[in-house]
């Protein structure tokens, strides 16, 4: 029993060292580093104003979807073009429901879940015959065969688009400002830790042998259509899921909300976060949200003090915002495959490498 140990003093014993461990692994800045961002971004919205809690919530939203379709890119490796239509698969249901016996929170959540995985166990079918770009069209067939779907039912019966009521929680109305921003970090908060739960199974084992080589998986006794298809499930009920939220956050369902950029969009969060992390999903989600937000109140005057007109901006946000995820898209694929933690990560490791250069240093000066 050594002394710290016994003289009981806090911090020197092997609880004492414990963070230490931690933070003497690779990566554990980095992550800190982004998890600590990502908290204090999160804080900051709650404490805003309206309209920083409403950024705060869109950032809560995509954030949910990106991690359902990081389950399915990141972590089993299965590309996907069709988070847009999961989304408005989620938002149609949450409108269909309204005014039945069902509206009440949070059954149309889970339903919308139940509805998103099935649809994704379907969708899973071509992708146990099809690889990269072949599974890459057969999702592009999904997206556009769910938009023309809810295009016609939404001009037979809602031109408008479906109606969704207040977010109500029992007799409390949690629909706007930080009661609504608390439901929805708190979900996320869920979704995030089944997934990280799931992904220290068996289950995320088995989607890793399938990302690095599935004929190896095959080889090694992983069932790899088990779990292919449970990828696209699991990604399916919670993209479905933040679709419904998403629903309840702009008050209704409009099939132009869910079209081929919303996907491009959200595939362009997890690989500028970093396509193999939970974290990078939410930075990514939070970043390419956040983004349009403060060049729609910054970009004008950044112009007007270098002489130049915002007018064309302001008149095609929308263009030119794809156009600018793109290039990030593009950037990040080029220079940075593993996105914002990776340029951290190499951050680290250089810092690392500065200190334990120094300690070097000291400890050859040091006399015997």
């Amino acid at each position: 029993m050594t002394t710290d140990v016994v003289n009981n003093q806090p911090g020197t014993g092997a609880l004492g060292r414990l963070p230490g461990r931690m933070l003497a692994r690779q990566g554990s800045g980095t992550r800190l580093v982004m998890g600590g961002g990502l908290l204090a971004a999160a804080l900051w919205a709650l404490n805003g104003g309206p309209f920083l809690s409403l950024v705060g919530q869109s950032c809560a939203v995509y954030a949910i979807a990106a991690i359902g379709q990081s389950v399915l890119i990141g972590s089993a490796g299965q590309i996907a073009l069709s988070g847009a239509a999961f989304m408005a698969i989620g938002a149609f249901v949450t409108g269909g429901l309204a005014g039945t016996p069902l509206d009440a929170f949070p059954v149309p959540l889970l339903i919308c879940a139940a509805v998103g995985w099935m649809v994704g166990l379907l969708s899973g079918l071509p992708g146990l015959r099809f690889r990269g770009l072949y599974l890459l069209l057969s999702s592009l067939a999904l997206q556009f065969m769910v938009t023309a779907v809810t295009k016609n039912y939404q001009a037979a019966y809602h031109p408008a688009g479906l109606e969704v009521p207040p977010l109500r929680i029992g007799p409390l109305d949690v629909s706007t400002g930080r009661s609504f921003y608390i439901v929805l970090i708190t979900l996320l908060a869920v979704v995030y830790l089944v997934v990280a739960l799931a992904e220290r199974t068996g289950v995320g084992l088995a989607w890793k042998a399938i990302r690095e080589s599935e004929e190896a998986a095959a080889v090694g006794g992983v069932d790899v259509v088990r779990w292919k298809l449970y990828a696209f499930a699991m990604s399916g009920a919670i993209t479905a899921a933040a679709g419904c939220l998403m629903a309840y956050l702009v008050g209704r369902a409009d099939y132009e909300t869910y079209n081929l950029n919303l996907s491009i969009a959200l595939i362009t969060m997890i690989y500028i976060g970093g396509i193999r992390s939970r974290l990078g999903a939410l930075a990514g989600a939070v970043i390419i949200t956040a983004l349009p937000y403060i060049l729609q109140l910054q970009l004008p005057g950044w112009l007007s003090g270098l002489g130049l007109s915002a007018d064309w901006y302001t008149e095609n946000q929308s263009m030119a915002n794809a156009g600018l995820f793109s290039l990030l898209f593009l950037l990040v694929v080029l220079f940075e495959p593993e996105g914002v933690q990776g340029l951290l990560g190499k951050a680290e490791r250089l810092l690392r490498r500065v200190l334990g250069g120094r300690r070097a240093g000291r400890s050859t000066e040091s006399p015997a």
